[in-house]
This record gives structure tokens, sequence and C-alpha cells, in this order.
């Protein structure tokens, strides 16, 4: 069944789908993590239902985005969801597997590259979900290194590339990275809540830059002992404090 929902209070809005992988508060605090100038061309990869390129349109005027989607009824949904908006002249979803865009972004052609990729493994036998919120969670289409491969080729020298991944994967990101010509340069940690260890953490790396990582102080989601946001996401999600 379909819904639509408000990204931005009575601002932003985006149609959502049961039988698709819904977007998280990950995507949002990703979005929100990311810095652009206005002119840049920005590559999302795996952009699902285009939550994070409607959310850096809305918030970065001047900025081109262009979200990248395998599968053929997301990329459907995306552009319903940017028609919505009114931002096809900033946003362009387009139908391509992200380990092939060769004939589709030409080499060091972005300013920057965003991606919010599955997170796990895919593990022996078949996963729960239907086939789509499947590919969402599971590297299925792609893995972690697929995404960092394909975002230093798109990427210039010297551009930026915005990643929101599991915090036990750190290592692995970090190790990657490097081998794809990036250095880490900042990074947040994202805790559900105070004394709860971090489940996902929000990452800039540059391409082509000396070694040096900013950590900034940890983020919380909602406040202790409650389901309520904390102050800081209330004002990333556009609510009153």
């Amino acid at each position: 069944m379909e819904e639509t929902h408000y990204l931005i209070e009575n601002e932003l809005k985006i149609i959502q789908n049961d039988k698709y992988f819904k977007f998280g508060t990950d995507s949002v605090l990703l979005a929100n993590f990311a810095e652009f100038r206005p002119g840049d061309k920005v590559v999302d990869l795996g952009t699902g239902s285009g939550v994070i390129p409607l959310l850096l349109a809305y918030k970065n005027s001047g900025i081109k985005v262009s979200g990248v989607e395998i599968q053929s009824p997301l990329v459907e949904l995306a552009r319903r969801n940017v028609e919505i908006n009114n931002l096809k002249e900033r946003v362009n979803i387009i139908e391509a597997d992200l380990c092939s865009l060769e004939d589709v972004f030409a080499a060091g052609s972005a300013d920057a590259v965003i991606s919010n990729p599955p997170y796990l493994p895919v593990q022996s036998g078949e996963t729960k979900e239907n086939k789509f919120i499947a590919a969402a969670r599971h590297e299925i289409h792609a893995d972690i290194k697929d995404v960092i491969k394909a975002a230093s080729r798109v990427i210039k020298f010297g551009g930026n590339f915005y990643l929101v991944y599991r915090s036990w994967r750190l290592t692995e990101v970090i190790e990657l990275l490097s081998r794809y010509n990036f250095q880490a340069k900042k990074m947040r940690f994202v805790h559900s809540r105070p004394q709860k260890e971090s489940d996902i953490f929000l990452m800039k790396a540059k391409k082509g830059a000396s070694p040096g990582l900013r950590v900034d102080p940890a983020l919380f989601i909602y406040k202790e002992k409650s389901n309520l946001y904390t102050d800081e996401v209330k004002e990333i999600y556009g609510e009153d404090c």
C-alpha cells in the first residue's frame, strides 16, 4: 500500500510503499551530515525511493543530484517523488547498476558521491524478506567494496564521499577507502540512546587526500529511556524542539 508522508513538515513529501524498504533515520542523518557548495554535481549510489536526493536538493541550493538505482519499480517511485516536489530540474533518477557506470558517468565527473548502502553481507540460505527489502538490507546487488570502488571512479580528485554504515564494519570500510585512494577525514558515531553502543557511523572521505581524521561528538537519536527524539534529531527533521 502506498502512503505519502512529509520528509520536512509542509515542505518536502515522499511516497512510500509497503512492498519496498522504507527509508530510515540513517538516510536523514547522512543527508544532514553531508556538505556541498553551489554548483556541485552529486551522485547518490543506491538511491531507493530517492529520499537522499530529495533532502540534498531541498537543503542545498544550487547543487544537482543524480540518484542511481538498479531496481525498476524503485526507479519509477523515486522519479514520482522528484516530480511531486517539483525538483526535476535539479534531481535526475537513473536506472543503472552501480557496478557498471562507465556509460553513465565519465570518470572524475562528480564533485561528491553519497551512499546509504545495504549493511549486511549475504549469508548462506534465503533471506526472509521480499526481494526488494532483502536487496536494501543485504549486499545482493553490490557490496561495500563495489560502492567504494564506484565512488572512487566517479569522484574527481579532491572530491568527497559521504557514507553511513554499521559501526561493526568500520575497520573494513577504512581499509577499502585507502585501497581506492580515499582518506577518511571526518566521522561521527551514532547511538540510539546514551549509554548504548554505537549502531552506525557517518563518514566523510576525500579522494587523494593526506591522512588526518576528525571524530565529531557522538549523535544520540533518542532521549534516555524514552522513544522521543533528542533536540538535535528534531532539528534535523525540521521539527520544533
